[in-house]
C-alpha cells in the first residue's frame, strides 16, 4: 500500500493570440488563433511499489503493484482510462499499444511516446516518426533499472540510488491521439526518502493543449 502521497502543481498558462487581418476594405472582422500550452512542475508523485525484492544480478528485481496514472490534460493523477502515461518505480509506460504483463493497466488510447537527449528548451517540436506505443515484450520506454543506461535513469552502485539521466527529455502523444506534451525527470526519492528504493517523481512538463506539434 502507497503510504504517501504529495503531488504539487504548479501552472502557468501562456495565451498566444495571433490575429489576422485581411487586406481587403470589406472584409470581415480580423479572427483570432489562440494557443495554449501548459508549463507545470508535479512534485514527489507517489509510484511506490508494493513490493521490491531486489534479487542477484543478472535477475532482475521482483517488483508488483498498481501503476500511477497521470493525465496532462487534468494535470493530476487519474483513475480512468483518460491517463497519458503512468509509473511503477523506474518502469514508465504509455496509454497507447498493448500490455506487456497482466499488472500494467489496459491500453485504451491511441497514446505514443519516445526518449530523446536534448533539455527542455532544445525540443520544441514533436518528432511523430519516433513515437511509439509500448509492445508485447517491452515498453516504449526501457525500464532497465539504470543497469545499461538504456532507459531515463541510472543507478549507482556506490550510493545504491537511482537517478534520472542529465539530459533526457520524454515526449508523449497523450491517450487522444492529438495532443502532445514533453517531460523533464528532476527526481526519483521524495525528501524524507520514505522508500530506499525510490518511486517518488518529481517533473516538469509542457503540454500543448491546441493539438499542435509545436511547443
Amino acid at each position: 500500500m502507497k503510504t504517501k502521497t504529495k503531488t504539487t502543481l504548479f501552472l502557468s498558462m501562456l495565451t498566444i493570440a495571433i490575429g489576422f487581418t485581411a487586406c481587403t476594405k470589406d472584409s470581415p472582422d480580423p479572427e483570432a488563433e489562440t494557443t495554449t500550452i501548459t508549463t507545470a512542475t508535479i512534485t514527489e508523485l507517489d509510484a511506490q511499489a508494493a513490493t521490491f525484492i531486489p534479487n542477484p544480478p543478472p535477475a532482475p528485481p521482483t517488483i508488483t503493484g498498481d501503476y500511477t496514472k497521470f493525465s496532462f490534460s487534468e494535470g493530476a493523477v487519474v483513475e480512468g482510462d483518460n491517463w497519458d502515461i503512468a509509473f511503477r518505480n523506474t518502469s514508465i509506460i504509455v496509454n497507447g499499444g498493448v500490455t506487456s504483463d497482466a499488472s500494467q493497466p489496459d491500453r485504451t488510447g491511441n497514446g505514443g511516446i519516445y526518449l530523446i537527449p536534448g533539455t527542455m528548451e532544445d525540443i520544441t517540436s514533436v518528432v511523430e516518426a519516433y513515437l511509439q506505443g509500448d509492445g508485447e515484450t517491452s515498453p516504449a520506454i526501457i525500464d532497465d533499472m539504470g543497469q545499461m543506461q538504456m532507459g531515463w535513469c541510472v543507478y549507482d552502485h556506490a550510493t545504491n540510488l537511482i537517478s534520472p539521466i542529465a539530459g533526457e527529455i520524454l515526449v508523449v502523444r497523450t491517450h487522444d491521439g492529438s495532443h502532445y506534451a514533453k517531460v523533464e525527470i528532476l527526481n526519483f526519492y521524495d525528501a524524507a526518502m520514505t522508500n530506499p528504493f525510490g518511486g517518488f517523481y518529481t517533473f516538469n512538463y509542457v503540454y500543448q493543449s491546441a493539438g499542435e506539434i509545436n511547443f
